[in-house]
């Protein structure tokens, strides 16, 4: 069964939007999924989606990647023959980058075992009760104004390994490693703009798999209508997925995140019933 125009609306969204804000766009999509009686995320639709969010995320921090490539570019000239200094932050954003990245990635790797038991409710309510007391508690400890000239190897480690934990339903990526970010310190501008870089790759690696399930399983009934209508669902989610930085981005200085914590409590608690019911 395939989604109908309004509930690709709907679905668009949601799914843009929850990737984003810190609350599981993976728990949403499964959500939605069952209450509108869909089996499955075809796979083309699916890398739309994660291809519209890894674009939106781009766009957005392009200037931290230009400024990156740049610092880059002038470390391989020699020191004498530079002819402006090394923006050393920005070099130390990227070495952060790439710690956080590998275990990431070993995170990645467990995908394709997770995928197979993530249909399953109550574990998506566990998760999301989880995921709430992740984003709530960061708001009891005090704000600090460090970045990655001052971070160690092994926070950067610990944030990436709460990026490769978000592959379980109901655990946000951005949610995890802004979480761990503030209790490492670290300004919740500045930790939000990291993690927004990570979950860019991150959504890349899940492309990956995307990719290899279309390769396997073929396409289906596949007809033209189908997929303009998985392109207008992928392009409402690139929209929602823009509107979601910058209102990640102007909260986080000032207000945090733990309010989403409280949206996720009740989010598990009605998945939790839902599945006792339905």
């Amino acid at each position: 069964m395939e989604l109908n125009w309004l509930q690709s609306i709907l679905f668009g969204l949601v799914s843009g939007a929850a990737d984003i804000i810190p609350v599981s766009g993976q728990a949403h999509r499964l959500l939605l999924l069952k209450f509108f009686g869909v089996n499955q995320l075809p796979n083309l639709l699916a890398l739309l989606l994660h291809l519209s969010v890894a674009a939106a995320l781009y766009l957005s921090s392009q200037g931290q990647f230009v400024r990156m490539n740049r610092a880059r570019a002038l470390a391989r000239i020699p020191k004498k023959k530079r002819k402006r200094p090394l923006d050393t932050r920005s070099m130390m954003d990227w070495s952060l980058i790439k710690t956080m990245l590998v275990p990431t990635v070993i995170g990645l790797l467990l995908n394709s075992r997770v995928r197979g038991w993530s249909v399953n409710m109550f574990l998506i309510a566990g998760m999301l009760f989880v995921n709430g007391l992740i984003l709530y508690i960061p708001q009891f400890l005090p704000t600090s104004n460090r970045d990655s000239r001052t971070l160690t190897r092994l926070e950067g480690v610990l944030m990436g390994l709460g990026a490769g934990a978000s592959v379980l339903p109901g655990i946000s990526t951005v949610g995890i490693m802004v979480s761990i970010a503030s209790v490492c310190g670290i300004e919740r501008l500045y930790g939000l703009n990291m993690t927004l870089i990570v979950k860019l790759f991150f959504l890349i690696g899940l492309m990956v798999y995307d990719v290899l399930a279309i390769i396997t399983d073929g396409l289906g009934g596949l007809t033209v209508m189908l997929l303009i209508q998985y392109i207008f669902t992928a392009a409402l989610s690139f929209g929602a997925s823009m509107f979601a930085i910058r209102l990640l981005r102007r909260l986080a200085p000032e207000h945090g995140f733990h309010t989403f914590g409280v949206y996720c409590w009740g989010l598990a608690l009605f998945t939790f019933i839902l599945n006792l019911v339905v």
